[in-house]
């Protein structure tokens, strides 16, 4: 399943022409709107100054900020942050750790002490930027690595590349982190579809990463976001009921036997529900999640959205 990278990958090449490869094929525009309404728009929006390629809001434990992927050029993206006073959101400013290449999908540990985000920078001081290879093309400068950053009392470190054994090539994204420090995120098949791995984080070490049950080859699926004990997860996906040449929210439950089988957000939810790069809030009971709808339910297929809809009716259904 192609997943949009042009955007989310620093430069909206993949925009809406991978969705995260996702999928061969998929692109998130022209899915019929029922007027259901119960999602609302985050960014821009409630966040003030935000432009209209935004995506992936990782917020603090406390909610008081939050890190997200923004474009202003039509090329670039990088990731800004937005700091919540007085009932009130900041516009947003350039992270500190962001530096001067590409960097998106920022993920914030459950303890707030690190977080993970994509790049193509260089592995190596003076390196060249890299390229990503995915769905059959190779995109210059567009590729991507994960970089932990920690958050100390003088701010936030130095980022840190990390392992090989996650970053086995150069086309890694969507990073999402549970409790024990596992980390899920993304990677391209040898057919250049994105499928979701995860990485279990014990004795210090990443541990070779697995697919996970609902991963299914003919699809793709991408941009998981996780509850912090893994008792849900959701993701991306064309698969079934999505609609042609769509990409579908779906949620996964743990439960004894591993994990349950997907249920389409679209469905669920509302029609509004759909699209990649799926966030949650602090709390879980809010989903944050992109797509090129504007205010006015219009798609413009050079934009990204930010969206944000409740998810207590179905976590409850699930005993959560």
């Amino acid at each position: 399943m192609k997943k949009i990278r042009t955007f989310l990958c620093a430069t909206l090449i993949v925009s809406i022409n991978i969705i995260s490869a996702h999928a061969t094929g998929l692109s998130i525009y022209n899915i019929a709107d029922t007027g259901k309404t119960d999602a609302t728009l985050f960014a821009p929006g409630v966040i003030p100054g935000a432009t209209n390629r935004t995506a992936a809001p990782a917020f603090s434990p406390d909610g008081k900020s939050v890190y997200f992927g923004q474009s202003a050029d039509k090329k670039d993206i990088t990731i800004v942050a937005s700091y919540l006073k007085d009932g009130k959101w900041s516009e947003p400013v350039a992270a500190p750790f962001s530096g001067d290449f590409p960097n998106l999908e920022p993920a914030f540990a459950p303890n707030g002490r690190y977080l993970i985000f994509a790049s193509s920078r260089p592995k190596t001081a003076g390196g060249p930027k890299l390229d990503g290879s995915w769905s059959k093309q190779t995109y210059p400068g567009k590729g991507g690595n994960l970089w932990k950053v920690d958050l100390t009392k003088k701010g936030w470190g130095i980022p840190e590349l990390l392992p090989e054994i996650i970053n086995q090539n150069s086309s890694i994204f969507s990073p999402a982190i549970t409790a024990d420090g596992s980390v899920y995120f993304m990677l391209p098949d040898t057919s250049g579809r994105f499928h979701i791995r995860r990485s279990q984080f014990k004795n210090g070490k990443f541990e070779t990463p697995v697919r996970p049950s609902f991963s299914v080859d003919k699809y793709g699926d991408i941009d998981p976001a996780v509850a912090p004990d893994e008792s849900f997860l959701i993701f991306s996906s064309g698969r079934p009921p999505a609609l042609p040449h769509t990409a579908d929210l779906f949620i996964v439950f743990r439960t004894p036997t591993g994990w349950s089988e997907p249920i389409d957000l679209r469905q669920a939810i509302s029609d509004k529900v759909f699209g990649v790069e799926a966030r949650l809030s602090p709390d879980l009971k809010t989903l944050y999640f992109s797509n090129q709808h504007n205010a006015a339910g219009i798609t413009i297929d050079t934009d990204q959205y930010i969206w944000q809809v409740g998810l207590s009716k179905v976590l409850k259904e699930h005993g959560l």
